[in-house]
């Protein structure tokens, strides 16, 4: 039986490879197939925005978020609790004051920590 499997494995490459070499024969061409621009070709090129994909605005930063707009006042807040060791307070501060959910406020504390909002 795996005989007859290898049997068809080679019966079936080798008629792969006659009939890609009678196509080039027939084409008049050598060397692996050319793009001709059909269907899925370069000329079928999707644009930026389109395809179920958009470009991020901010993506050039650490882990492709754009920073969140935040009030100077908050800021100003946050940097304080901050230098006082209250991360916890500068989140919720964070979350209360721009309506972000905890995981956006919790991320943007980190950034006024790093430097890298505000």
């Amino acid at each position: 039986m795996v005989l007859a499997l290898l049997g068809a494995l080679v019966v079936l490459g080798g008629g792969g490879l006659v009939l890609d070499r009678l196509l080039r024969e027939v084409e008049g061409r050598r060397g692996p197939p050319r793009d001709d621009g059909g269907p899925g070709g370069p000329g079928d090129r999707v644009g930026p925005g389109e395809g179920g994909y958009t470009v991020l605005e901010g993506a050039d930063r650490e882990g492709g978020r754009a920073s969140p707009d935040v009030p100077a006042p908050t800021l100003a807040r946050v940097r304080e609790l901050l230098a006082l060791g209250r991360g916890v307070e500068a989140v919720r501060v964070m979350r209360d004051e721009t309506g972000m959910d905890q995981h956006t406020a919790r991320d943007a504390v980190e950034d006024v920590r790093r430097g890298r909002l505000g």
